[in-house]
């Protein structure tokens, strides 16, 4: 039967979707309502390839124009104000009004941003977008020290891009090691060894106190009483998903739109999918909010599989990367909750990898090395990790051994 079909967001994980849509239905009609005059695109090279001027803005996009029409989907721009669940209406800020039989919520994350007790709030840059990107790339130009505060993945790619266009930087982070929230402290600490031999100067367990602006310098004096001068100070201090929306209905919320595996939220025939979305997973039985462009990706798909009317549990394994300089840091799964670390590999340039284990299966595998050496192993882990393979301690640490032999096994 031809449905309406409406995509809230105009990311990833909705660009995916409404494809899978397509795929499994052919009739009915597919909106995607995204909040920026561009297509769908990667947002992952806007700290790196765009930054670097590896990439222009029509290599960002997904896929053109041309491929949407094909497919009949209707990508339009505008901001929506108001939802409307009980009659299955969205409102825009101009007041059209779009219908909907079913509801894909994609509107993804936002910004924190610093509370700071001046005028200053509109001199700070942050990444999200591509017009962001586009006003940091061109404020740096002439700018020679900039201060990053945010030692997350996001500020470590700033960084790291802008440490390459020849700038003095500065990163300010909070917490007692870089991106401390999901990357194990033996990865961290080859992180910051490398950022620091190309001469970025990073400061931890330091929380920022107070900034002030004399004539074109930024004083920023932190919590032990120093102080950073910057130029130019770009933050990047995590997100949070953007359900401001929904805060009045009966949406149930709970960091993000809470949604089972099928990415079916509290409201018949509304589904979320990608960073907004706090989703139960099946493997590992409690809910979860990630933001990732693999999960983008993935949870996208399925949630477009379940809308076309195809049953399907989410269990993906949670995998994301970061390039950074001539490295390449990937991370599969959780590195928590085990009683066994093994570490594979004695140099970044060969590459690093930690495995975390409990009871000789993997629960999480973090690694770091020159780019294409890691990728492999960490691709393996994460088919041990989603077939709950045992392994051996000294397999795992034998870098000789080629991990892909134990998939191979375990399907004889």
């Amino acid at each position: 039967m031809k449905k309406n079909i409406t995509i809230l967001g105009g990311g990833q994980a909705a660009i995916f979707a409404a494809l899978e849509i397509r795929k499994n239905d052919k009739e009915s009609s597919i909106k995607i309502l995204g909040n920026e005059k561009y297509l769908p695109y990667e947002r992952p090279p806007l700290s790196k390839d765009f930054l670097l001027d590896k990439k222009q803005q029509e290599d960002l996009y997904f896929y053109s124009s041309n491929l949407l029409k094909e497919q009949n989907l209707d990508y339009i721009n505008v901001s929506i104000d108001k939802v409307d669940f009980e009659n299955r209406k969205l409102f825009s800020k101009k007041n059209n009004i779009y219908p909907y039989d079913q509801l894909l919520i994609a509107s993804g994350s936002e910004n924190r941003k610093l509370n700071l007790e001046n005028n200053l709030e509109n001199e700070i840059y942050y990444l999200r977008s591509l017009d962001d990107a586009k006003i940091i790339k061109e404020k740096v130009l002439n700018k020679k020290k900039i201060a990053i505060i945010g030692g997350g993945f996001i500020g470590l790619e700033i960084a790291s891009s802008l440490s390459q266009k020849k700038k003095e930087i500065f990163i300010i982070e909070i917490g007692r090691q870089l991106m401390g929230r999901v990357v194990p402290d033996q990865v961290a600490k080859l992180v910051q060894q490398t950022h620091e031999k190309y001469g970025n100067q990073i400061i931890l367990n330091q929380q920022v106190a107070k900034i002030a602006k004399k004539n074109n310098t930024f004083k920023i004096f932190l919590t032990d009483d120093t102080e950073v001068e910057a130029e130019m100070i770009v933050a990047g201090i995590g997100s949070i998903p953007s359900v401001k929306l929904f805060e009045n209905s009966k949406l149930e919320l709970n960091n993000g739109i809470v949604t089972n595996e099928y990415c079916e939220t509290s409201i018949k025939d509304v589904y979320a999918a990608g960073d907004v979305s706090n989703f139960y997973h099946s493997v590992y039985r409690r809910n979860i909010r990630l933001e990732s462009y693999q999960h983008a990706q993935n949870h996208g798909i399925c949630a477009g599989k379940n809308i076309a009317g195809i049953k399907t549990k989410y269990s993906s394994i949670p995998w994301m990367w970061s390039d950074q300089f001539n490295f390449n840091l990937q991370l599969t799964g959780f590195c928590e909750d085990y009683n066994e670390v093994v570490k594979r590999g004695e140099n970044i340039d060969e590459g690093i990898i930690y495995f975390f284990l409990d009871k000789r299966k993997i629960k999480g595998a973090c690694g770091i090395g020159l780019i294409g050496k890691i990728g492999r192993d960490i691709k393996v882990a994460t088919k041990l990790a989603e077939n709950n393979v045992e392994v051996d301690h000294k397999t795992l640490a034998d870098k000789t051994y080629k991990l892909n032999k134990l998939i191979k096994s375990k399907n004889n």
